[in-house]
């Protein structure tokens, strides 16, 4: 009463014994599978447009990432700028005055009128001049320090004071240079 069974075949003959596909066809997609095997092993491109598609779309993916670099590095700058002017319009400390006090910014020599206590100031390192907008304003020595680390050409005369350490040979140390002194 057993019937040995058949060991079953391949697809390609269990569909040709069951009338699915006839031996032409067979042989056909044999020799196209062949063709394409052939193609892989030389190296020939298969699918040519697949590759056009995949190189434009990494194209644009780095496209867009450098567009998003510039447009955070943007953002960045305009925070920055952002700081810079809060921190100059909370901590200005420059008074209106009629003395007439001189300095460089970048090419030019300019001049502001400030009260005698902040020529003084200036003068000790204790203020800083810098640039807001197109004003100039004072500011404290360490509020300058904060700004010139976000926005360096924002800070225009900062008086540094590690260069007024007295040297013990220096044959001038017991006399001191007045700081009322104008040239």
């Amino acid at each position: 009463m057993s019937k040995k069974k058949k060991p079953l075949g391949s697809l390609r003959d269990q569909l040709k014994e069951a009338g699915l596909v006839t031996a032409k066809q067979v042989r056909k997609a044999e020799k196209g599978a062949l063709r394409s095997d052939l193609r892989i092993k030389k190296g020939i491109d298969v699918d040519e447009a697949k590759e056009e598609v995949e190189a434009a779309r990494l194209k644009k993916l780095d496209e867009d990432r450098q567009k998003n670099e510039r447009l955070n590095e943007l953002a960045k700058e305009k925070a920055l700028a952002a700081q810079v002017k809060q921190l100059i319009a909370s901590n200005s400390q420059r008074q209106d005055g009629n003395v007439a006090y001189n300095f460089n910014d970048r090419t030019k020599i300019k001049k502001i009128y400030i009260s005698e206590e902040n020529k003084t100031q200036l003068n000790k390192g204790y203020l800083a001049i810098v640039l807001a907008g197109d004003k100039y304003d004072l500011v404290p020595e360490v509020v300058a320090r904060k700004i010139e680390a976000r926005s360096a050409e924002t800070v225009l005369f900062l008086h540094d004071r590690s260069n007024e350490i007295v040297d013990e040979d220096d044959p001038y140390k017991d006399y001191p240079i007045p700081d009322d002194l104008e040239w």
